[in-house]
């Protein structure tokens, strides 16, 4: 098995690694010292106690030989009292020599016996006295004298030269053991190996048998002791008799024990790490997992899958992990369409762009087949006038019915629940729900959007089956109704606002042209008129506010211009005639003050200016005048010259096009003469002198 290591890169992963390792290693550890010191002291402690039975059986074994040598002596002592000769001592008795000792002359002159000596000889035992060898000047000799006779202490001695070979039994001894006999005076007796030597190191302080260590040459040994007491029986000072084993020799069990543990140890180790590292992948494999997926949330991805199969606790994590992602990515769903919903229809400016904004994006939002948006408007009887507008987000239908009522009773149950649950019987439907029930929807879910605590529509949500909807989609649907609620709230302010703004502007349109009666209505019909031409010349929606803005102020300069110049029967004089073309500067100046009005300034500035360079007051040309300047010059003389004046009546309205006409190029804009012309053709609509009432009442 490979083992990759990039999960050891995690800190979770080192951490465990570390913990697992220490907490199998350590007390693997510690278990192993102890066992080797326990060991070790067990072995040491075995040891001690098998040289120190070993040097006591050995310490008995030779005093047990000492009393048959003794015995042997005896015997010879006995031929020697009948007179037998004297055995050769190699033969069969454990002697070097033998021999028979009397008087106080000859080589036996140095073993004098003492009074001591000769009392222990009379009480029938033997005397063991160290001599000095032939052989060996050095060495020690071990004589047994024994009295021959007791009745006859003439009768000499026998002593014997006791065999060494035979005392000390060396050749039996273990390889691995020296034996050292040292004499009552720490003198060494007998070494079986003799490069080495113990008399030194025997404790001073010590008892009768024992165990000790000793150096020689920087080497370890073991050793232990027994006392010999042979003053009772031979009359000799205490032997002691030392077993000796090189430490390390003792120890070489432990040698191998050691190995082996160490290797147990190792193997041990290098199981617990491989193992660890296994569990550890299994641990930290899902972990990834999970990590992989966390960040997979974290870029918006929420259809990705954790996939674990562990059989664990991982495994229920990463299914309770994807079934948060689900939840999360539906939440995340909804968010985004409530709020996308949101800002639509708070962007939309007016009722019927909220209304289609807003059902355009319910099936982004919630599950059901059919979506309503149902716009109530009180009428001066008993019944409610209803718009509903349906949409079928699976078949992109979307129809708006206006011919429906509703009952003052329903919308009472409306404004009293913010979710009321329909079902569309035949017998027993409200008539504003009809549409959705000639779709086919058996169930609807009302949810009234109330505007100063009336109900001023409705959001319902149709399906096909009985099936309720979740408490979660009625609570994203009543959250939708809410901001439909702002949004119509916005819309009614605005249609407010722009009745206002209108309103305001016409006032002050009327008011300017209230200044001769001869141009009263003046500017709401060259604004009409304006918008038709701009209209049939393609210009956009904002063009068209612009050009209505400015149509119905163009004349605000003649504010400042006196009566009697705008109602003087007669032709203007070149001063009167200053004053009244001064009144475009003057309307210059009135609107610059209003950020609002600057698009509709150069109307104002401009639509007396010529298209040949011949009109005033800046003498501009060409599409140096602006458009909506362009179209009103057109719309502003045909009013004038079809209107009566003060001096002169109002011309035909053939007659006036036909003029117009011929000023194509000179005076006007030939692009807006050939739109005009084609209005004045097909369309009724533009007015001839005696239509000033109708228009004006009819004037936006």
């Amino acid at each position: 098995m490979i083992l990759k290591s990039k999960f050891l890169r995690s800190k979770v992963a080192r951490r465990i690694f570390v913990l697992f390792v220490a907490c199998a290693l350590l007390p693997m550890a510690v278990f192993t010292t102890l066992s080797f010191i326990q060991v070790s002291r067990q072995l040491r402690t075995q040891n001690q106690r098998q040289l120190q039975q070993a040097a006591k059986s050995l310490g008995l074994a030779v005093y047990e030989r000492l009393t048959i040598l003794d015995s042997d002596l005896q015997l010879a002592s006995l031929r020697i009292q009948r007179g037998d000769p004297l055995l050769s001592p190699t033969s069969e008795l454990h002697f070097q020599t033998m021999r028979v000792w009397k008087g106080q002359s000859g080589p036996e002159a140095n073993s004098i016996l003492t009074a001591s000596e000769r009392n222990h000889l009379l009480s029938e035992k033997s005397l063991i006295r160290l001599d000095s060898c032939s052989a060996h000047k050095s060495a020690k000799c071990i004589l047994i004298v024994r009295m021959i006779d007791l009745d006859n202490p003439a009768s000499g001695l026998i002593v014997g030269e006791v065999d060494s070979n035979y005392l000390w039994s060396a050749d039996r001894l273990p390889a691995d053991l020296d034996l050292f006999v040292l004499d009552a005076e720490k003198e060494i007796l007998y070494s079986s190996n003799p490069d080495k030597t113990s008399a030194a190191t025997i404790p001073s302080q010590r008892n009768s048998s024992g165990f000790f260590e000793w150096r020689s040459h920087g080497t370890v040994y073991d050793a232990a002791y027994r006392d010999l007491f042979l003053r009772a029986e031979f009359l000799a000072g205490t032997w002691t008799v030392i077993l000796s084993q090189n430490h390390q020799d003792a120890f070489a069990p432990m040698q191998h024990f050691r190995d082996t543990l160490l290797l147990v140890a190792l193997l041990a180790m290098w199981i617990v790490i491989l193992f660890s590292l296994i569990q550890i992948r299994r641990t930290m494999g899902p972990l990834e997992k999970l990590g992989e997926g966390t960040k997979q949330i974290a870029e918006q991805n929420f259809a990705a899958r954790v996939e674990i199969a562990s059989g664990d606790e991982f495994e229920d994590l990463a299914a309770s992990f994807n079934s948060m992602s689900s939840q999360l990515g539906r939440q995340f769903h909804t968010l985004r369409a409530i709020n996308d919903i949101d800002q639509a229809i708070l962007s939309s400016m007016n009722r019927d762009a909220v209304v289609s904004t807003a059902l355009s994006r319910m099936a982004n939002l919630l599950p059901s087949e059919c979506f309503a948006i149902v716009l109530f408007q009180p009428n001066s009887s008993d019944s409610v006038s209803v718009r509903v507008t349906v949409r079928m987000p699976r078949s992109d239908l979307q129809r708006t019915f206006a011919d429906r009522v509703a009952l003052p009773r329903e919308l009472q149950q409306l404004q009293v629940n913010r979710s009321v649950q329909v079902l569309l019987e035949p017998e027993d439907t409200p008539e504003f729900l009809l549409p959705l029930k000639d779709l086919g929807m058996t169930s609807v879910f009302v949810f009234p959007i109330l505007l100063e605590h009336r109900p001023f529509a409705a959001l319902v949500c149709g399906d096909s089956t009985d099936t309720p909807m979740t408490s979660e989609d009625i609570q994203h649907a009543i959250q939708v109704a809410d901001q439909l609620a702002v949004a119509f709230s916005n819309v009614q302010l605005i249609e407010a606002m722009e009745q206002l703004h209108w309103g305001t502007l016409t006032a002050l349109a009327r008011a300017i042209d209230a200044k001769s009666a001869w141009t009263a209505g003046h500017s709401e019909r060259v604004t009409q008129l304006a918008l038709k031409i701009g209209s049939a010349m393609g210009l956009s929606s904002r063009d068209l506010q612009i050009m209505h803005r400015g149509g119905l102020l163009h004349d605000i300069g003649k504010i400042g211009t006196a009566p009697e110049i705008l109602d003087k029967p007669g032709k203007l004089d070149p001063t009167e005639m200053q004053h009244m073309r001064d009144h475009v500067r003057v309307g210059v100046r009135i609107l610059e003050p209003i950020a609002a009005f600057s698009a509709a300034i150069p109307i104002v500035a401009q639509h007396h200016e010529w298209f040949n360079g011949g009109g005033y007051p800046e003498g501009l040309a060409g599409e140096e005048i602006s458009l909506h300047a362009r179209i009103f010059a057109v719309a502003d003389c045909y009013d004038a010259m079809v209107s009566d004046r003060p001096y002169r009546k109002g011309l035909p309205k053939k007659q006036v096009v036909q003029m117009l006409r011929e000023k194509s190029e000179i005076q006007f804009d030939p692009k807006v003469i050939e739109v005009f012309v084609r209005l004045c053709a097909d369309d009724e609509t533009i007015y001839a002198p005696k239509e000033d009432v109708r228009l004006v009442e009819q004037s936006i």
